[in-house]
């Protein structure tokens, strides 16, 4: 009888990650259950399962040739995530998105993204700079998927709170970057923002502040910048429900 589950059990991980582009294989082995759960989070955040969406454990299980157990724990974490919400006797939703959700991610971005950026200035390294440089010249490049583009703005954003070490400040601010990757995949006008030149000269300013050792600069920048974003997608919220 342990040799069948066992066996069961190494189907079902083959199948998953066979499943996954191996570019996104982490290298750290994950469990089934944590296979699912990025999984699923990944199809949330580019939209695959739309805001409202009823996710049902037998349909998910069925798609992903696994059990139902790692999909129920995986559906569960999402929810402690704040992604999915419980529809008793039905299945998990994904959570919408209100007008009030933008507000707050740029809300809390607005509190700590200036202060991450002047402090970086003062302790980036020159291979810090190479590596954000780089950053923005993914971004600016010209691709057939947006997606490219997304994952360079998240980095620049994410490498540059993590210059200063502060692992909690960095862990609320990662959240709030799937959220508006979320909302670039859902709103298209928003979607061709991360590429436009107004983004772009946004971070190439705040590279140049840090790169010099301007903390009041780079805060400054920084909180224009999270502005200027928070209102793009306001407006292209509410472009969408017209």
């Amino acid at each position: 009888m342990t040799t069948e589950v066992d066996g069961s059990m190494a189907e079902q991980r083959r199948t998953l990650m066979a499943a996954e582009p191996e570019a996104e294989q982490p290298a750290r082995r994950l469990s089934l259950t944590e296979q699912v759960y990025h999984r699923l989070k990944e199809e949330i955040l580019q939209v695959r399962h739309g805001p409202g969406e009823l996710l049902l454990e037998p349909e998910l299980a069925a798609r992903y040739g696994i059990s139902k157990t790692p999909v129920r724990e995986a559906l569960r974490l999402l929810l402690q995530d704040g992604w999915v919400l419980v529809m008793p006797r039905k299945g998990y939703l994904v959570r919408p998105v209100r007008l009030e959700d933008i507000r707050e991610v740029f809300e809390v971005r607005r509190m700590i993204e200036p202060v991450m950026a002047g402090q970086a200035a003062h302790l980036r390294t020159g291979k810090d700079i190479a590596r954000l440089s780089g950053l923005c010249s993914e971004q600016s490049r010209d691709a057939a998927s947006i997606e490219p583009a997304l994952d360079a703005a998240r980095a620049f954003h994410s490498e540059l709170a993590a210059l200063t070490g502060n692992g909690r400040a960095l862990a609320i601010l990662t959240d709030q970057l799937d959220e508006v990757r979320r909302l670039h995949h859902l709103m298209p006008k928003a979607e061709h923002h991360i590429t436009s030149t107004v983004e772009l000269d946004a971070h190439r300013q705040i590279l140049a502040a840090v790169e010099a050792k301007d903390a009041r600069a780079a805060a400054d920048l920084m909180s224009d910048h999270v502005t200027e974003v928070a209102e793009a997608m306001v407006d292209a919220f509410a472009g969408m429900r017209r």
